[in-house]
């Protein structure tokens, strides 16, 4: 397999055939303002991982509430914890 330097680290490539919604693609390109669809398959899988490392985070500084209090909005604790469930 081939392997690339990307972003300032080697990236492996493989060749793969997926079955992707054209719409969804078109717009998350739009969205992320790139030009090629391998570009934006490569930043919404980084999106991906960067949102769960996000989720990481806000549970570990969560823990870290005065008195065993949530340190967050209700609101906000609601959506990560219905977002979370969907994974």
């Amino acid at each position: 397999m081939p392997v690339l330097r990307y972003d300032a680290y080697a990236m492996t490539i493989r060749r793969k055939s997926h079955n992707l919604d054209a719409d969804l693609l078109d717009r998350a390109r739009r969205v992320l303002g790139l030009t090629t669809e391998t570009e934006t398959i490569h930043e919404a899988l980084r999106a991906v991982v960067r949102g769960e490392e996000i989720l990481a985070d806000l549970r570990a500084a969560r823990s870290k509430g005065k008195k065993g209090r949530d340190i967050f909005r209700t609101e906000f604790l609601e959506q990560m914890r219905a977002e979370s469930r969907r994974t």
